[in-house]
């Protein structure tokens, strides 16, 4: 049995042998690899942002969960539209395409999104775990076409995700763009109204009423005291008017009477010194009896006054108290006129905050229609691989390599069983069963050589 020490000696003495045979194999993997097709894989990455704030809107946006959200967006990027896009950017379809495409549909569907598909079957998406990125991989036999597809996938992509956003943005524009005009004449039709009834009613704004009664009020104080008035002249009128204060407080009656008095103790004087028939007595009755005439006349004047007055005040009393009733009635329709101006106010409320909403609603589409860019973003572009990721030229040569150490050394060991060599002293030790006493190295002396020949 060879021991393993002349196992290791043979090895490294058959060096040059086992090196050869490592040669050869990396040579023939090198030549496999070089004569199989190759595949070019150039990879373009898009990022999503985190949920932002919406700049048209101004509110926060919300997203699914990042699965959901790359699973889906990864779904449209290896749509027929996108696919679509890509041929047609790119003018992919030429007439050799068209050929064939007539031949395998008969010219029924479109030349690009049939193109397409057949270029989704070199398009991988990978999302990166644990992140908001896709990785879009292309594979070609050509390192640039590789590179293009990648990039060219990508914009499309980016290009039909803002189209998603903003074409329905456009089609809602023109649909409030309509509800608009149909909002803003309700509004007109509810403010012509308004007006219209305004004007046929005098009605103003809310002073208006408050102005009517105000003056119901200041009706209603006046037909109070002149219900009190007319009642305290009534009552002085109905019974002895010539006793009533007005007549006796009166200045002409009360002078006339002190004349009376006076001409009265000056007859009575005269009455003891002449006769009834004395000139001067007769004077002075007559004088008498004229003051006494002037005064019966001045009370029935101030009693008329008294009864003048009286009527005058049933007469404001009565006209007051029309006013009263008439300003009532003014304030019974009023009310009616106010509930339906009421009315009418609410529908131009109501048909202005439809207008609003609407006018608001319009212009956030009309931004969104136009907006410059969505939340997408493409992170990295490709650029054309230097080494084709089929075959995988490192794996293939690693593999070579180990391979051609094993069948060296499998080589090498294989010589070395068939012919056995006694190559050091454990195994002359292993061999006689005798203990090595000296070991002479002759590796640097001429007697190696001969030995090695001789081998």
């Amino acid at each position: 049995m060879i021991s393993l020490s002349d196992l290791i000696a043979a090895l490294k003495t058959r060096w040059r042998l086992e090196l050869f045979i490592l040669v050869v194999v990396l040579a023939l993997v090198a030549l496999w690899t070089a004569s199989s097709p190759k595949s070019y894989v150039a990879t373009s990455s898009l990022l999503f942002d985190e949920p932002s704030v919406d700049p048209v809107q101004g509110t926060q946006t919300s997203q699914d969960s990042v699965a959901g959200l790359l699973s889906t967006q990864a779904d449209v990027i290896k749509s027929a539209a996108v696919a679509g896009e890509v041929v047609r950017s790119l003018q992919l379809a030429t007439p050799d395409v068209v050929t064939q495409w007539q031949a395998a549909t008969g010219g029924t569907s479109d030349v690009n999104t049939w193109y397409g598909k057949y270029l989704l079957g070199n398009l991988a998406i990978a999302p990166v775990p644990g992140s908001r990125v896709l990785r879009l991989q292309y594979a070609s036999a050509d390192p640039e076409f590789a590179a293009l597809m990648a990039n060219a996938f990508a914009a499309s992509y980016l290009e039909t995700h803002l189209k998603l956003q903003t074409d329905p943005a456009r089609t809602y524009s023109r649909w409030f763009q309509e509800r608009t005009q149909e909002v803003r004449e309700n509004l007109e039709q509810a403010q012509a109204r308004l007006t219209a009834f305004m004007r046929e009613t005098g009605i103003v704004d809310t002073s208006t009423s408050d102005a009517e009664l105000a003056r119901l009020g200041a009706l209603s104080n006046q037909l109070t005291s002149a219900e009190a008035s007319s009642a305290a002249l009534g009552a002085r009128a109905s019974n002895n008017a010539a006793a009533s204060p007005e007549v006796q407080l009166s200045g002409v009656v009360q002078g006339l009477r002190a004349q009376i008095a006076s001409k009265t103790a000056q007859v009575s004087q005269m009455s003891v010194h002449f006769g009834p028939n004395h000139p001067d007595i007769v004077a002075a009755k007559a004088e008498l009896t004229e003051l006494h005439a002037r005064l019966a006349g001045e009370v029935g004047n101030s009693t008329r006054s008294v009864r003048v007055a009286s009527n005058a005040a049933s007469s404001t009393e009565a006209e007051l108290r029309e006013k009263l009733n008439a300003q009532r009635r003014r304030m019974l329709g009023l009310s009616g006129e106010n509930a339906q101006l009421d009315v009418l106010r609410r529908d131009v409320e109501t048909a202005q905050a439809a207008y609003d909403a609407v006018a608001a609603r319009l212009q956030t589409m009309r931004l969104q229609s136009v907006a410059p860019e969505t939340n997408v973003r493409q992170l990295d572009a490709a650029t054309p691989p230097l080494l084709p990721s089929s075959p995988n030229v490192p794996i293939r040569l690693m593999l070579g390599a180990v391979l051609g150490v094993l069948l060296a050394i499998g080589v090498a060991l294989g010589l070395e069983v068939r012919r056995p060599r006694v190559r050091t002293a454990d195994g002359i030790a292993g061999i006689s069963g005798l203990p090595v006493l000296a070991a002479v190295d002759l590796s640097d002396s001429r007697a190696s050589t001969l030995l090695a020949e001789a081998a």
